[in-house]
């Protein structure tokens, strides 16, 4: 059964009540670097994150595998074992129809909060000035 991810307090629109991790917008990260790179295996997920981590903090690899197993839970992103290499089996990855929708889903909810940030930043900026001082 999909989850609904419409927002349960507007009602309209997606929102990010049931989009994972906001913070520091794992989800939306780990599936662009898939789109990115295509079939591929988590560590080069997780290089392809760092660069575009929005918060200082960057994703660290757990999160990036966390990430992916939810990801995979919900169908967005399939795996399967690539052995052909003859080195050590890996998991790789790749995206599916639903998390290419996604992606689409997590640009209306990052465009809403751009909006969002960019109001809280004037209000910011307008009680107090670039000194620090209060106006």
């Amino acid at each position: 059964m999909k989850r609904e991810r419409r927002c349960k307090r507007e009602g309209n629109g997606v929102c990010s009540c049931e989009m994972g991790n906001f913070y520091r917008f794992a989800e939306p990260v780990v599936l662009i670097s898939i789109a990115k790179i295509g079939r591929t295996h988590g560590y080069l997920i997780a290089q392809e994150a760092q660069n575009m981590a929005i918060t200082h903090a960057g994703l660290d690899t757990g999160v990036v595998y966390r990430t992916l197993h939810s990801l995979e839970l919900a169908r967005m992103v399939v795996s399967e074992w690539d052995v052909d290499d003859g080195k050590r089996a890996r998991k790789v990855y790749r995206l599916t129809p639903d998390g290419r929708k996604h992606i689409a889903e997590w640009a209306e909810v990052i465009d809403k909060t751009v909006s969002s940030l960019s109001a809280l930043s004037a209000a910011c900026h307008k009680v107090v000035d670039v000194s620090g001082s209060e106006q």
